[in-house]
């Protein structure tokens, strides 16, 4: 092999297949990068058997062929050098990869590329569904912050994925919390086979994806893996093996109180009540109370105290409809969603201390986003 690219090209796609690089393996070649050249560019290839992470990078070939390098060594390396042209070959013989610039050339012993495991493709997968890479980041931020990472519970470590009837949905809980989002999918009605994704792909996939374009989700023809691909980058995991439960069944189909509150505002608050809750098992406690003889006028308040700390009251306006309510929530529950509502205003649904609250945009995504937060209970 013996190609030229940018180093600046090259760095940012070492930084995307890193991802997928094994930092705990009996596997030495599972801590290596593929470098191959494919089809007129350099395809950098990672997988820790869980994930495999593909990224192509513009490069000029003068040779065509493979090897592995060790990632970490190759990474440090690229990340020192100026942003101009790196001439990288490779000895046949000795595994060795000659890394060169202008003023600097280094050699870092690999291993034969015939032995870094196949990253599967989806040929003949089921029909791609495409997505808006914006769109896929924003989805997945809402709802990855509901799932689990209790391994006894696998179902619960990943993303429901649906599509059908013109939509697609992602789903994930844990014993404690909902987050479901659903988005448009015009032109196509056909219903496809639920998946889940494990939550952890679904993280790295958002960390790495463009912030423009498209994204084609496609199943593999065993239903075992899935592929994300975009123009310069392909994602491949494998599938959980389970049935993710009737979340429809847990979201109220009504309310008694509702309050609409300023989000950035609302956020501040929580964040502030978080200092002294955490110190008491993440305990804060809400208040929602309408101000008489005024329609829609009222105020959230929000308590939380530690006995070794010290306690803190807040309050913020708000539009409130129904009686007053109080309900305590773990406060990183609700933290993390208003960290990830890039909303103006959210809505919060009570019925009762003892039922689930339900956190929303409000406006018109209102019916694209949905959280539920069990309440918490305590004897005081």
């Amino acid at each position: 092999m013996k190609i030229t690219c940018k180093q600046p090209d090259l760095s940012r796609g070492l930084a995307i297949v890193s991802h997928a690089v094994s930092n705990r393996t009996t596997l030495p070649i599972l801590a290596n990068i593929l470098l191959a050249t494919d089809n007129g560019r350099l395809r950098l290839s990672a997988t820790n058997l869980e994930i495999g992470i593909n990224c192509w990078v513009a490069a000029q070939i003068e040779e065509e062929g493979s090897t592995t390098v060790p990632a970490k060594t190759l990474t440090e390396l690229v990340n020192t050098l100026p942003p101009v042209d790196i001439n990288i070959s490779d000895s046949e013989d000795t595994n060795r990869v000659n890394i060169k610039t202008e003023g600097s050339s280094a050699n870092i012993k690999g291993i034969d590329a015939s032995e870094f495991p196949l990253i599967p493709s989806a040929d003949g997968g089921e029909p791609p569904v495409t997505l808006d890479a914006a769109m896929l980041k924003e989805m997945i931020a809402e709802v990855v912050i509901a799932a689990s990472d209790d391994e006894s519970r696998p179902v619960f470590t990943g993303v429901l994925v649906q599509v059908g009837g013109e939509k697609v949905t992602f789903a994930a809980a844990d014993a404690f919390r909902l987050a479901v989002r659903t988005d448009p999918f015009p032109g196509d009605d056909t219903t496809r086979p639920d998946i889940l994704v494990p939550a952890r792909t679904m993280s790295e996939l958002s960390r790495i994806l463009p912030s423009e374009g498209s994204v084609q989700m496609i199943v593999t023809p065993n239903r075992s893996q899935v592929l994300f691909h975009s123009e310069t980058i392909d994602l491949v995991s494998r599938l959980i093996d389970g049935n993710f439960p009737n979340y429809r069944q847990i979201i109220p189909s009504s309310y008694t109180t509702r309050a609409v509150l300023d989000t950035k505002e609302f956020a501040a608050h929580v964040k502030r009540a978080a200092i002294f809750a955490r110190d008491s098992s993440n305990i804060m406690r809400i208040k929602i109370n309408s101000e008489s003889g005024e329609e829609g006028a009222g105020k959230l308040v929000i308590e939380a105290n530690a006995d070794d700390l010290g306690d803190n009251v807040s309050e913020l306006s708000a539009q409130v409809e129904g009686p007053d309510q109080q309900i305590i929530f773990n406060v990183r529950y609700l933290a993390e969603v208003l960290a990830v509502l890039d909303v103006p205003q959210v809505a919060i649904e009570v019925n009762a201390a003892t039922k689930p609250g339900v956190i929303k945009p409000e406006g018109e995504n209102a019916a694209n986003y949905t959280y539920v937060i069990m309440p918490m209970h305590v004897n005081k």
